[in-house]
């Protein structure tokens, strides 16, 4: 009899990447939830079954989640930061980020509150990052796409030991496909600068996520419960990071410029969302993505297969560098 797993955001990278491989996987059948299941009609024809539920709707979530053997959850920041009726919706003096740290906090309860019910549940798979504000303790205050998933998590661990005792966390590196919005920029000597808020000398996580979640699902799911997977295809400072799309290109690198964070807040239009990822490049810059968090593994050391894509791959295989060349 196979088994069930459930993926949150099945239309998402990270939720599409998961139920793209166990669509495929024998003994294991997958269904994947939508707020609209109008926009995920491609994966039925993939055997997938595709049903409606709402993240903040934990009755929702609990109908979903019925028979699961194993769910994977990510809850989304970005959406309700990016749409503009939110402005509609904060109260006074509360800023979008802090109006979506609470949604994006309860939902990663309702979740919880969801999966706690579910007599079968062998594996909760959290899609998460590490306590920003916790680990640099109270430096950096304003990464609150990372700390509403890391109190989502803590709020597992304090509310439903039993629940905790079958969770998995995968942590998402830095988005391989996020190089639109940190891009080398040619210089009138033809040599190609990089340039983003930090020393740009700490290594970090580079992943890519549309591709390769699955494949570190699938090995946390294949190991022992307990474990806090970091999912990375290759560890790059920022400026090595450079470097290679460089060499790949064929163009000269011309170094490694550090922005104050002040700067580059200023540069960026988006209200709340300089300070956002200005306060996140810093805290990585000075604790490392994982804030130096004690039991982290890598997902290729799990000792189960995990082939992951490194940037250079990543580089090579898609052609979209015509625009920054």
């Amino acid at each position: 009899m196979s088994k069930l797993l459930v993926v949150i955001g099945i239309t998402g990278q990270q939720g599409g990447s998961v139920a793209e491989l166990y669509a495929k996987e024998a003994g294991w059948k997958v269904r994947g939830i939508s707020r609209d299941p109008s926009k995920a009609e491609s994966w039925t024809a993939k055997g997938v079954e595709v049903v409606k539920a709402d993240l903040n709707d934990t009755e929702s979530l609990v109908a979903a989640f019925k028979g699961a053997n194993a769910i994977f959850s990510n809850t989304d920041f970005w959406n309700q930061f990016y749409n503009p009726a939110t402005q509609e919706k904060l109260k006074p003096g509360q800023s979008i980020n802090e109006y979506c740290y609470d949604v994006e906090l309860q939902q990663g309860k309702n979740v919880a509150d969801a999966a706690a019910t579910v007599e079968a549940l062998d594996r909760l798979i959290m899609s998460s990052v590490c306590n920003v504000k916790k680990l640099s303790k109270g430096k950096y205050t304003w990464v609150y796409h990372f700390d509403a998933k890391a109190n989502a998590v803590e709020y597992i661990q304090e509310k439903y030991p039993k629940l905790a005792a079958k969770m998995s966390i995968v942590q998402i590196g830095v988005y391989m496909n996020n190089w639109k919005y940190n891009k080398p920029t040619k210089q009138a000597d033809g040599t190609y600068r990089f340039s983003i808020v930090g020393s740009g000398r700490t290594p970090l996580p580079h992943f890519d996520t549309e591709k390769d979640t699955g494949y570190v699902v699938h090995a946390a799911l294949q190991s022992p419960p307990g474990k806090n997977v970091l999912a990375a295809g290759s560890m790059l400072s920022w400026s090595d990071y450079a470097k290679v799309w460089c060499e790949v290109n064929k163009v000269p690198f011309g170094g490694y410029d550090e922005i104050p964070i002040q700067t580059y807040e200023k540069h960026i239009p988006v209200p709340g969302l300089g300070k956002e990822w200005g306060e996140m490049f810093l805290f990585m810059d000075e604790f490392g993505y994982t804030g130096g968090e004690e039991g982290v593994v890598h997902a290729q050391d799990l000792g189960v297969p995990c082939p992951l894509t490194t940037w250079k791959e990543y580089i090579m295989k898609n052609d979209v560098w015509a625009d920054v060349l």
